[in-house]
């Protein structure tokens, strides 16, 4: 029994001296994996710190976009509304000028054809030129191209140059029917009153008469008053009071 705890005795003696031995082992291996625990955990929170602060930098980048984007978004509902609303306002100005424009065509074309009669009822001045503009404008008013303001346009435009006629005087020559041959001859117009006119050679003169749609001849009395107004219409000499044969002027 005494040897029996004796042998026990040694056996703690010597286990106890066998873990004295080896203690800096036993706690040297627990702290190093302790420490390298703590690096990978300091790693590791190290990370996910720069982590949150790219999130969280990214969050407000993002913040401010959609700040942006929605001040944009309304900006752009106000000018589609304000586009909207002038895009409406063109249709009806549209929709009206095509209204004006149909009403408006049967009365260019009725002015127009006033305006074909009245210069085939005229006085024989310049009718080259004049049927000439009167079958251009014809050819505006037919084309369907053209827009009604430019029709119009043209047709106000041959109107005002025939009315200028009743304001101004000139000298054009012209070969012109008398008792049966033609001459060439200086032609005035006295505005729309009268035409008159001379032979290069200055030996005949005379007028037209609308009412026998012809040309006349008129005495030698009146050779140098119509001489006269050829030179001032011609621009060769300055104006005066001068006493032509007109006749009587009847309203139309």
């Amino acid at each position: 029994m005494k040897a029996f705890i004796f042998f026990s005795i040694f056996l703690v003696l010597t286990a106890r001296s066998i873990r004295a031995e080896d203690f800096p082992d036993a706690v040297k291996k627990p702290v190093q994996e302790s420490v390298a625990v703590r690096q990978q955990t300091q790693k590791a929170e190290d990370q996910w710190s720069a982590e949150k602060a790219a999130l969280e930098a990214e969050y407000e980048a993002l913040k401010s976009e959609q700040a942006q984007l929605t001040a944009l978004k309304t900006r752009l509902e106000e000018e589609t509304a304000t586009r909207s609303a002038a895009c409406e306002a063109l249709e009806r100005k549209v929709n009206e000028i095509d209204r004006i424009a149909g009403e408006l065509a049967p009365c260019l074309q009725d002015a127009f054809l006033r305006l074909e009669r009245h210069i085939d009822a005229d006085l024989p001045f310049l009718m080259k030129e004049r049927r000439d503009r009167a079958k251009n404008l014809r050819g505006v008013l037919d084309d369907d191209r053209v827009s009604s303001a430019e029709k119009f346009r043209k047709l106000m435009e041959a109107l005002l140059i025939e009315a200028e006629y009743g304001n101004t005087v000139e000298v054009y020559q012209e070969r012109i029917p008398l008792e049966g041959k033609e001459i060439l001859v200086d032609v005035f117009r006295l505005g729309r009153l009268s035409l008159f006119f001379q032979s290069f050679d200055r030996k005949q003169i005379g007028y037209y008469n609308p009412a026998q749609q012809q040309w006349i001849g008129l005495p030698d009395a009146y050779k140098r008053v119509v001489n006269a107004a050829v030179e001032i219409g011609a621009k060769r000499r300055s104006a005066e009071v001068l006493n032509l044969p007109i006749g009587r002027i009847e309203s139309k």
